[in-house]
């Protein structure tokens, strides 16, 4: 049978009524907590960062790390990140292809958004960039 550790409340009383030397070396010796970690972003409170053009390093990370993983939502809004340089360089080509991993991860309008980049917003090099790609597949 494990020894148990009693307490004695009177004496946890007295040191803080009456401390002395006893008390404040107890005090010393014992470990103090660290600072709680950080918490890390959720999806929804980095779509609120987008939304107020406030994205930060932190938030990018966190975007791309769940694009990765082919979470459908967060490769959208990275996407439109990109397109639109909301916490980025603008990339439309970039976004292009993400729209195009959205889209097989069945976001709606997904498709729709990536022919509007391929027909609006790339440039003749870039257009060609994607047909190369696309032969190559």
């Amino acid at each position: 049978m494990a020894p148990a550790q009693f307490y004695d409340l009177d004496g946890a009383y007295r040191c803080l009524t009456a401390p002395d030397a006893d008390c404040e070396k107890n005090l010393r010796d014992q470990p103090r907590p660290g600072p709680p970690p950080p918490a890390g972003p959720s999806l929804e409170g980095v779509i609120d960062k987008v939304r107020s053009n406030s994205l930060g390093p932190r938030e990018v990370e966190f975007l791309e790390k769940r694009a990765a993983a082919n979470d459908p939502r967060a490769v959208e809004v990275l996407a439109w990140c990109k397109l639109n340089g909301i916490g980025m360089p603008a990339d439309a080509l970039a976004a292009f292809w993400l729209y195009r991993q959205a889209a097989s991860l069945g976001v709606a309008n997904a498709r729709q958004n990536q022919i509007a980049i391929y027909e609006n917003r790339l440039t003749p090099d870039q257009r060609q960039q994607v047909l190369l790609r696309e032969q190559s597949r």
